[in-house]
């Protein structure tokens, strides 16, 4: 079957009150357009067109390679908002799939149901049984079950609102029919707008599906909310099934994009984001937000630790509250303790950094212990430079490091040290001033002051 993909992403969005385009506002981490993209490329289909008008160069520099554009110059309703791709609809002989930039949460397998059921018939469109079918439009149907008419919310009688049957906005037409059945439509309404649901009064099949939390179009952030719990959940249930402990699905914050390997264990209130790969018996507390990295196998992430594109080896325990920054590598077996932070710093195997420190722009050999307090001072004020510590080195505590500089292997930097020149292998670095002990001088200051 010969199909394009027709997206409707014009509306302004109004209730979601900001000025960034509806369909570009993120649900469970990603654009809802993403979504919606994603699921008309897993049919196949041969051309994809997106409807823009709001925010329009927002929304087709986000898709940029993904899809055609059309461009909808007045928000004049969904039937309006169908015309304005009629370039590409009347150069076009198959069949036209109609989505929502706003509905996330349609699967492609419905989709794809929808599709085989509904392509024998020049009209189809989707529609759900509601709770609550408020602000919907209703589908009317005639004693013999046939489809009558679609009439939104602002247009329906008393008795046609109690009607639980509502449409998706989700349709499937053959390309010239729905060219046709559009050039009749007119915008008596209530709204004065061209409704794309008034295609259906030549007549239409209407394929009912079973799960309404699929159709939720959102219209405002409490709606964007659900759909991102809703989204969340899926994940969770994804990555369980496949081996992954989560000790509430509830508070599970994890993108699509995620990978996690089986015997993992994530506890509540954690975010996974972007290209994050988890490994194969790791284990990430409570309050860590891990974006764009890779925790390998066996590693330890303790609570309300921030990765963000980062590598952590095997066998490595990072935090708690640790902040490992873009281009941090730890090669393996490594600690990264309490309030330490990384920033491009490279870390060989077995080497620690236990507390209370920031490594910035700095090459850590193998075994190198970093003690409390330690600072590389990379940045001049213009300039960011780099510290090179080699294998087996050993910082004290208190220890600032002004680069460029480099400590070599085995050697030993004395606690409380500023070292602005290169340390020879095996030696000891050491800046510190003489100490002196004035005996008897707290008592003699005390007695000026006046103070027993």
């Amino acid at each position: 079957m010969n199909l394009m993909v027709l997206i409707l992403a014009a509306g302004k969005g109004t209730r979601m009150k900001s000025d960034m385009p509806k369909v570009l506002f993120k649900a469970a981490g990603r654009p809802m357009v993403d979504y919606v993209v994603d699921a008309a490329s897993e049919l196949g289909a041969g051309r994809i067109n997106v409807v823009i008008g709001n925010g329009a160069e927002l929304v087709q520099k986000h898709l940029a390679g993904k899809a055609e554009f059309s461009v909808q110059t007045q928000q004049r309703g969904t039937g309006d908002a169908v015309m304005a791709a009629a370039d590409s609809i009347n150069g076009f002989d198959g069949k036209v799939l109609i989505l929502c930039g706003d509905m996330p949460l349609v699967k492609s397998e419905t989709l794809k149901s929808f599709i085989e059921e509904a392509e024998k018939h020049p009209v189809a469109f989707m529609s759900v049984k509601v709770k609550n079918p408020f602000g919907y439009g209703r589908v009317i149907r005639g004693v013999d079950g046939s489809v009558i008419k679609i009439v939104e919310e602002k247009d329906a009688t008393e008795d046609e609102k109690r009607e639980d049957e509502i449409n998706t906005g989700i349709y499937l037409c053959d390309s010239k029919e729905l060219m046709t059945r559009l050039a009749e439509v007119d915008c008596n309404n209530a709204q004065g707008e061209y409704y794309l649901t008034d295609i259906v009064k030549k007549g239409a099949y209407a394929h009912l599906c079973k799960d309404e939390t699929e159709f939720l179009g959102v219209n405002n952030r409490v709606q964007l909310a659900e759909a991102s719990r809703v989204l969340w959940d899926r994940v969770a249930e994804k990555h369980m099934m496949n081996g992954v402990s989560i000790l509430d699905p509830k508070n599970f914050y994890c993108d699509c994009t995620v990978e996690i390997d089986n015997d993992v264990t994530i506890y509540p209130n954690v975010f996974l984001e972007g290209d994050t790969t988890i490994g194969k018996g790791s284990i990430v507390y409570s309050g860590s937000r891990i974006k764009d990295s890779i925790i390998a196998e066996n590693c330890e992430i303790k609570e309300n630790c921030l990765i963000t594109e980062s590598h952590v080896g095997a066998e490595s325990h990072i935090g708690p509250m640790a902040h490992l920054r873009p281009g941090s590598v730890l090669d393996g077996e490594n600690k990264v303790g309490n309030f330490v932070e990384l920033k491009k710093a490279k870390m060989g195997i077995g080497s620690k950094s236990s507390h209370l420190t920031y490594l910035g722009d700095a090459e850590i050999g193998k075994d190198v212990n970093i003690g409390c307090g330690t600072i590389t001072c990379n940045y001049d004020g213009y300039s960011k430079y780099k510290t090179i510590i080699e294998d087996g080195v050993f910082v004290g505590s208190d220890v600032q490091l002004v680069a460029p500089v480099k400590v070599g292997k085995g050697a030993l930097i004395a606690a409380g040290s500023t070292i602005t020149k290169d340390v020879p292998a095996d030696a000891l670095g050491i800046t510190r001033a003489k100490q002196q002990n004035m005996e008897g001088w707290v008592s003699s200051w005390k007695k000026k002051k006046g103070v027993e």
